[in-house]
């Protein structure tokens, strides 16, 4: 079982508003509400592709109700712990006439100190059941980056397959606990590692970069669709599909989502998991919400994925190396 965390879930509503105009009223043409968060949305996508997947983070007020509501509705099992100041809200405006979107996030709850301990606990009890934990998302505005690596470094003293995908400053600080997998996106690596991406070197050197500080296996995706996964012996290069896309907001947790799906469940080749994962970011922004697709399409697309091993650290790519503790 995949554990995922979302510290700071969220109600996420995307709206298509075409021809945004700011000062003015408009009418959404479509619009969908989600429980939401990082975690969550990776909860999603596995739970999409049959993976066994619990959700756990912390909730609080009527949002933490529509949150709860909004798991149950989608069939994926969850255990958060109750916080007194209500879970935020997200809001994400899509324009396809110009193929903008704008995003406006909520800072989130305020957690106490017994709150904090009451979720360290309950977490520690359900990471007995886990082979795997993702770390995904934002922190609450007054829990700061040691809370999150004391519960990183726990969940590797169990024994855990550990994933990180976090804003920047979490990143850095999770890297010195050394987790399995990182799965930043361009942004995040960039602002990791200290330096631009420009060309394809610069994403392989900033891959090896996030390894040297802590990771044993770091993954980068690119906005042009582009990702890059390190394996033994070099790093895989892949290329997603061109697809009519409505929204990518939530692709990248799709992807990561794909990629878990790929390695630690249906013990695909790098390479394959690489282009499962494409195929799930790719089918997540042809529809409307984060870690939402229709998995006949994801799969359709993965094999349109071109994807191949650079040289450079070997010849020939090997297996992925892990650890994970058995079912």
């Amino acid at each position: 079982m995949i554990l995922t965390v979302t510290l700071n879930a969220a109600v996420d509503r995307t709206v298509v508003v075409p021809s945004l105009t700011l000062g003015h009223r408009h009418r959404a043409s479509e619009g969908i509400g989600l429980a939401g968060g990082k975690g969550i949305n990776v909860a999603r996508g596995l739970r999409a592709l049959d993976v066994p997947v619990l959700a756990t983070g912390l909730v609080g007020g009527r949002n933490g109700d529509a949150i709860r509501d909004g798991l149950s509705e989608a069939a994926i099992p969850f255990d958060f712990v109750e916080i007194k100041s209500p879970s935020r809200t997200s809001t994400a405006i899509v324009d396809p006439m110009t193929g903008t979107q704008t995003e406006i996030n909520e800072h989130g709850p305020a957690v106490s100190p017994e709150e904090a301990q009451e979720f360290q606990r309950r977490l520690e009890f359900l990471m007995e059941y886990a082979t795997a934990i993702v770390f995904a998302g934002s922190l609450p505005a007054n829990l700061d980056e040691a809370f999150f690596t004391a519960a990183l470094r726990k969940a590797r003293e169990e024994g855990l397959y550990t994933v990180v995908d976090a804003p920047p400053t979490v990143l850095k600080a999770a890297l010195k606990a050394e987790p399995s997998l990182v799965s930043p996106n361009q942004h995040e690596a960039e602002s990791a590692v200290g330096f631009d991406f420009i060309e394809g070197e610069d994403f392989l050197r900033g891959i090896g970069r996030l390894i040297e500080l802590g990771a044993e296996r770091a993954c980068v995706t690119s906005p042009s669709g582009h990702s890059y996964l390190a394996v033994e012996g070099g790093v895989i290069s892949a290329s997603a599909p061109e697809v009519e896309g409505l929204s990518t907001i939530g692709s990248g947790d799709a992807y990561l989502a794909g990629m878990l799906a790929g390695l630690l469940h249906r013990k695909l080749s790098p390479i394959e998991a690489v282009r499962l994962a494409a195929g799930c970011a790719a089918a997540n922004a042809e529809t409307l919400g984060a870690g939402v697709f229709e998995v006949r399409r994801a799969e359709e697309l993965a094999e349109e994925v071109r994807a191949e091993f650079l040289t450079g650290y070997g010849d020939q790519p090997s297996a992925f190396s892990f650890q994970q503790r058995q079912e």
